[in-house]
């Protein structure tokens, strides 16, 4: 894809949340070159199997950059820095605030030798505020946004996701907010200092519990898509031990289920009558258990009942969805390594 064909991104990012963003950007067409200094390496290097001198989670997210280790804290490096700042689009960094300023190459310092710059810092809670240096990581920043508190188990406690949801939401907000500075550089001729805060790229998430609470109702109570309260939006164990996602939310496909699995009695006239507190979801339980995880899928396929199977990692490449999407793609590492990492997740039909 060559959307940002002739995009230059200087890239001092490191970790997840910043080499993820400029990897999606190398995937849509921009160049990256992506500085490693020898005294601060990124540390995804030594993370997990290592495959041709760095770990195979490295070479997925910088497989398509062109990686440079400079010692930026010397005159030469930081003369080196500079001459591929002044002919780049955009530099990104992912520091605390102020590391950049203190190496003489903060936004100020950048606009001397690239007044057209953007500039994108991308850091736990921002540039500003009394939180600006605190140390953190995903879990304290989805526990400050509010979003853990919406992840619990049945007892109460908040429950750790195995996935990291403010590094990804960040990556996806610093794509969306340097696009918009670039495009305002068009058609302005002006550079632009752009602030991502990892822990605010999460308050989207926000948008139905948060409009349940404004609107003066529990979201514990009202919010019907939570995986707890209906027996229409849950997951579901077979006879096989796999799961299945039910997602039947409009009324309409819940009661197209009930056709499928013969159990019309079970067809209701609204959502709120399938709350776990007047539906016996114990016999919903007990039903899904009497088949195996593939015999529900081929029963289900086509029925217009909003029914998926929980894939595990281990299952996404074999199956038919992900291979016709080509969601993971074949990659080299510098010395012929063959490796997956995963594509854009959308594409251009014309």
């Amino acid at each position: 894809m060559n959307f940002l064909s002739g995009i230059r991104i200087i890239d001092f990012t490191r970790l997840l949340p910043g080499p993820l963003a400029t990897h999606i950007l190398a995937q849509m067409g921009a160049e990256i070159i992506k500085i490693e200094s020898p005294k601060r390496m990124d540390y995804v290097r030594m993370s997990g199997a290592q495959v041709d001198g760095a770990s195979v989670l490295f070479h997925q997210l910088n497989h398509n950059k062109e990686l440079r280790k400079i010692d930026y804290n010397t005159e030469a490096g930081k003369i080196e820095v500079l001459e591929l700042i002044k002919h780049a689009d955009v530099l990104t960094e992912q520091f605390r605030p102020g590391a950049m300023q203190a190496w003489g190459l903060g936004y100020e310092d950048i606009k001397k030798v690239n007044p057209k710059i953007v500039y994108l810092s991308l850091s736990g809670y921002g540039q500003e505020g009394s939180f600006r240096n605190e140390a953190g990581h995903d879990m304290n920043y989805l526990a400050f946004s509010g979003i853990m508190s919406l992840l619990k188990d049945e007892t109460g406690k908040p429950v750790v996701p195995g996935t990291q949801f403010a590094d990804i939401s960040g990556a996806y907000m610093a794509i969306m907010a340097l696009q918009a500075a670039l495009i305002k550089r068009f058609q302005t001729g002006e550079g632009s200092w752009v602030d991502v805060s990892l822990s605010d790229s999460l308050t989207p998430y926000l948008a139905i519990p948060y409009g349940l609470q404004s609107g003066g109702l529990d979201p514990k109570q009202f919010n019907l898509i939570n995986g707890k309260t209906t027996v229409n939006y849950a997951v579901y164990q077979c006879s096989d031990d796999k799961w299945l996602a039910v997602a039947a939310m409009e009324i309409k496909f819940w009661n197209n289920l009930c056709e499928v699995i013969e159990k019309s009695d079970w067809k209701r006239s609204n959502e709120f009558e399938l709350l776990r507190s007047v539906f016996p979801k114990e016999e919903v339980e007990a039903l899904f258990k009497t088949r195996s995880q593939a015999e529900w899928m081929q029963l289900f396929q086509g029925q217009d009942v909003c029914v998926a199977p929980v894939l595990e990692i281990e299952e996404l490449e074999g199956t038919p969805y992900h291979q016709e999407k080509q969601t993971f793609l074949s990659i080299q590492t510098p010395n012929g390594e063959k490796l997956k990492t995963i594509g854009l997740p959308f594409r251009e039909l014309g």
